[in-house]
């Protein structure tokens, strides 16, 4: 007896399995979760139609291909889009929540412009993107060609610019958001240009974030102060010294500094 209860459990399980599965197909298949309207939200760089357009989507309502899997997967082809989440809300309604990537910085290079993430990829910049007030990196020298969707870590002196906005933005958010631009083609040096700080900062290759700490506590000194009235540019190329160059021109005409 025990046995057979056994099997009119499992016959019963089995029907019960058959009846969810063939259920779900039809809801699959119906009308009531068929696609008619997209919803994004989280997008910053670019609006919602431009994302939309990319991935083709402009007709979904004439669609009877489109699935939360098929949105996924084009979207997620986007060169801003880290990834995605796709909800059914509401009849024929599909939520997307889109991840873009962080962005560290802009790069110029020979004339073209791209955008470098936090993970240094570099991936193409749009005309139309907006919010991107970030610091720019100038590298226009003809020997340095830009690979879309390379790593700038390969760049030595592309890799060096990251760092010291990577080590300004965790130490001393008030001097990464005054990094206006990096600029690599000077040699084998670097200099940087503060929005508050007219004279030119010439870094140098090697130990960024020990020198952007030096630079945070210089910036702080100097803001504000009438020396920056004398000062030509401040040098930071030498371990553990700040070289700061005056003008004599000026100064010989001012009894005190």
């Amino acid at each position: 007896m025990q046995f057979r209860s056994n099997i009119r459990h499992i016959l019963l399980l089995t029907i019960l399995l058959g009846v969810v599965c063939l259920l779900a197909i039809t809801l699959e298949g119906s009308e009531i979760n068929s696609i008619t309207q997209i919803e994004i939200t989280g997008n910053k760089f670019l609006s919602e139609g431009q994302y939309i357009k990319f991935a083709q989507l402009e007709n979904v309502e004439n669609s009877s291909e489109m699935s939360t899997t098929l949105i996924r997967d084009r979207l997620e082809k986007h060169p801003y889009i880290k990834n995605i989440d796709v909800l059914m809300i509401e009849r024929g309604i599909a939520k997307v929540k889109i991840y873009e990537k962080k962005i560290d910085a802009i790069l110029l290079s020979n004339t073209k412009q791209f955008m470098i993430t936090n993970n240094a990829e570099i991936i193409p910049l749009i005309v139309s993107t907006k919010n991107i007030d970030l610091p720019v990196i100038v590298s226009n020298r003809k020997e340095n060609q830009t690979e879309i969707f390379g790593n700038a870590a390969k760049n030595e002196k592309l890799f060096c610019a990251l760092k010291i906005i990577s080590a300004a933005e965790v130490y001393d958010r008030q001097l990464y958001e005054s990094i206006s631009e990096i600029n690599l083609d000077t040699g084998n040096n670097i200099f940087i240009q503060l929005t508050d700080f007219a004279s030119p900062i010439y870094f140098g290759v090697g130990l960024e974030v020990e020198k952007t700490v030096f630079l945070s506590k210089v910036f702080k000194h100097l803001k504000g102060n009438k020396l920056t009235d004398y000062l030509k540019y401040v040098d930071l190329r030498f371990t553990d010294l700040v070289y700061l160059g005056l003008d004599e021109q000026l100064t010989t005409q001012k009894e005190t500094i």
